[in-house]
């Protein structure tokens, strides 16, 4: 064998591998391979480093000035746009893109019937007016915080007031708060508007991502590390659109970022912590403390009887464990505390906990006394059901502020080691942002606010941010919204502007979008409006043979729309929309859906499932929107995992969009999709007695548009020639409607 080994190694073909591989790691450690960081000089001319420039919009058929810009690349590049789609089309993308919903048939027809010329800005309108326009945007503002309801890791322990950030964001879009306001309070929070309790909740934005939490030696040095690196990256990608977190370890490898302006950044932060702030009123706590008082003394007899029930079974547990300790350790037990030595001592621990006797030993051995099992059961359910009538907790805001005017120091730390401080340094902005604003670009002062816990570091920071001269702020916040209305970013990576980052396709569109945001005072809903009522928008997605789809197949010119699927939550409220029996119930805590038995059964014990996961006992709670499920990291419901939906671990700036079976066993096999499928077909029973009308309204309800003469055709005879009784035929062509191609993808 070491004859065979030696060889082959000895094969030129081999030694020459060898040696390169050698050669490779050597230039790697030495720097060659992977360049250093650039200095600010090397890439002043980067378009993401100068402010955006002013610009007159070319002039375009429509009067839109986003058509005036896209028409001067079609024109350039020969390229013919696509044509609009039909009134039925528009209508529906539109709906979706604005509320995340389709439009009811009763929508369709006003639209259809109003011949006006104003007649599309008039839907845009009441879309943008709509509470379901907050719920739909607040959702991509989720992902980029990767907010959920729990702290995810091993423990995953509920977080029981994350919701009320949840629901300052739905408010914030449906009142279109300005976004320098915005940001201004998820960034400074109580900082920008001392006393004020949507403040604290807004700033619940710094501490949305998961939080680890578990028993055991945890140096806080280093875990307080790990949360001002969450709370510094996050900013940083989800603001400023730059990988900033990757300064953390070392210089920045591609963009003029270096380690010490990572910290420098990081120390805006440095003083304050996650916290829980009470935000109750004595009312409120008086109530929920006399409310608690009455379960606790309705609890206490039956948790009385159920312990004197397992008392024998405990008992006798621990009576044959202490019957298998040896004499040495009976002897270590029997000595009083003072009297046993450091060894001793870790001795009775181990064994004490070697001696307790758990829930699920005493559960085993009731379980074989079917008497006893029966009657603790019986007891169990009466705790269960009362534990449910609890209140919830006084309210707290879930923040991230200064508990303290004693701000700690920052240091560049050496490969992020917190063990290996290198060098002192005080709150700036990265320097190339500051040297590309000129004048303006100098450090904010820091401003001292009263009470003795407000620095006015973050305060300062969010200022800087949204400075009408900064180089990224507004160009950032239109690119998302261009993303989300057109399938992709003008820069299509939407939280990567620097060095590594897409190119804009349209630069001087991204600007004038930039500064018409500023414009217009930093209201989102102007913006939305421009994107959504110009002509690029109501183009068809379909390429077909178009000369166009050969010189530009990959519609970086946005001479055509692009074909998009539904996300994992707008596909699910939309099935819920259709169904004919939603629940529009806005804001509170997470509802909690049944699972799938198979989840459930691979994530819970039956015993776990009813502490952990008690489904929401208002069955009509299980019909809301998406956004409102309570959305726990470690428990992803089966629909919005087989359909992409993030995993709230890290911010999502984009999602990924894939195709594989789970997604048609979960649409068709599902008990969400059966019951939902069942429920629309029952409602289409319940309103027509002619099979053609049940038809039509299903069509209209599912694709804002009447059946062809061969589709309705098809659907009677499927309806009429099925098998078995008529909801259960009905149900299978929903069920069929609900999985087509046409309804889970935007027109």
């Amino acid at each position: 064998m070491m004859m065979a080994v030696m060889r082959q190694f000895f094969r030129p073909s081999t030694r020459i591998r060898f040696c390169c591989s050698i050669v490779f790691w050597l230039c790697l450690l030495s720097g060659w391979v992977l360049p250093a960081a650039p200095d600010a000089k090397s890439v002043a001319n980067h378009w993401a480093y100068i402010p955006p420039r002013p610009s007159n919009p070319p002039p375009s058929p429509s009067g839109n000035p986003i058509d005036g810009f896209l028409n001067v690349h079609h024109r350039d590049e020969g390229l013919q746009p696509a044509p609009a789609v039909d009134p039925e089309s528009w209508l529906r993308r539109v709906t979706y893109d604005l509320t995340g919903l389709p439009p009811t048939p009763a929508e369709r027809a006003a639209f259809l019937a109003d011949g006006s010329t104003s007649a599309r800005a008039r839907v845009v309108d009441r879309l943008l007016a709509s509470a379901r326009y907050g719920e739909r945007w607040a959702q991509h503002w989720l992902d980029l915080a990767h907010y959920a309801d729990s702290n995810g890791f091993e423990l995953d322990a509920d977080r029981p007031d994350a919701w009320r950030y949840r629901d300052w964001v739905i408010k914030a879009f449906n009142e279109d708060m300005p976004y320098d306001r915005f940001l201004t309070l998820q960034v400074a929070g109580e900082e920008a508007s001392p006393d004020d309790p949507e403040a604290l909740v807004a700033a619940g934005f710094g501490r949305a991502g998961p939080r680890e939490e578990v028993a055991g030696n945890i140096d806080p040095e280093v875990k307080r590390q790990s949360e001002l690196t969450a709370v510094t990256s996050t900013v940083g990608s989800v603001f400023l659109g730059l990988t900033i977190g990757c300064a953390r370890c070392h210089d920045h490898k591609f963009d003029p970022l270096p380690a010490a302006d990572y910290y420098g950044f990081q120390a805006y932060f440095a003083g304050a912590e996650l916290r829980e702030i009470p935000i109750y009123s004595a009312e409120e706590l008086k109530l929920s403390i006399e409310a608690t008082n009455r379960i606790n003394a309705l609890i206490a007899p039956i948790a009385a009887a159920k312990a004197k029930l397992e008392q024998p079974y405990r008992d006798r547990l621990r009576a044959a464990k202490e019957a298998g300790l040896t004499a040495a350790e009976k002897a270590v037990r029997a000595k009083r505390k003072e009297d046993r030595t450091p060894e001793e001592q870790r001795l009775f621990e181990g064994t004490s906990s070697a001696l307790n006797v758990t829930w699920e030993e005493v559960a085993e051995a009731v379980s074989e006394h079917p008497g006893d099992h029966s009657v603790r059961e019986s007891l169990k359910r009466q705790i269960h059901e009362l534990e449910l009538q609890r209140p919830p907790p006084p309210a707290h805001a879930m923040t991230f502020r200064e508990p303290t005017n004693a701000l700690p120091e920052t240091w560049v730390l050496g490969r992020g080691n917190v063990k290996d401080k290198k060098r002192r340094v005080d709150p700036a902005p990265p320097a190339v942002l500051v040297a590309a604003m000129g004048t303006r670009g100098s450090p904010p002062p820091v401003e001292k606010r009263p009470g003795p816990a407000y620095s006015g570091r973050r305060l300062a920071l969010a200022r800087w941010l949204v400075d009408p001269n900064h180089p990224l702020t507004a160009r950032v916040v239109v690119n998302r919204l261009w993303q989300q209305h057109f399938g992709r970013g003008l820069v299509a990576t939407p939280s990567d502007f620097g060095a590594r980052g897409a190119r804009p396709t349209h630069p001087e569109l991204l600007d004038w979008l930039a500064l018409e945001l500023i414009r217009q005072e930093w209201r989102l809903k102007p913006i939305h409006r421009l994107m959504v009522l110009s002509d690029a928008y109501t183009r068809a997605s379909v390429p077909g043979d178009s000369p166009s789809n050969r010189l530009d197949p990959e519609n970086l010119h946005w001479w055509r729309m692009l074909r998009r699927r539904m996300d994992a939550e707008g596909l699910r409220d939309s099935v819920l929309a259709v169904s004919g029996r939603f629940n529009l119930q806005v804001g509170g805590r997470g509802v909690r859906a049944p699972l799938e038995p198979e989840v459930s059964e691979l994530i819970f014990t039956e015993a776990e499932v009813v502490d952990l996961w008690p489904v929401d006992r208002d069955e009509s709670a299980h019909f809301r929107r998406s956004i409102y499920l309570h959305r726990k990291r470690n428990v992803p419901y089966p629909l919005l995992k087989a359909f992409d939906a993030p995993d709230a671990q890290t911010p999502c700036p984009e999602r990924t969009v894939s195709t594989h079976a789970p997604q048609a066993l979960v649409m068709i096999n599902s008990e969400f999709a059966q019951k939902a499928a069942r429920e629309f077909a029952r409602s289409l029973l319940r309103a027509y007695s002619d099979p053609e009308a049940r038809i039509a309204e299903a069509y209209l309800r599912c694709y804002a548009r009447r059946p062809l003469a061969e589709e309705l055709k098809a659907a009677c005879d499927f309806v009429a020639g099925g098998q078995g009784i008529e909801t259960e035929r009905w149900t299978d062509f929903t069920l069929a409607l609900l999985n087509s191609n046409e309804f889970i993808h935007v027109p």
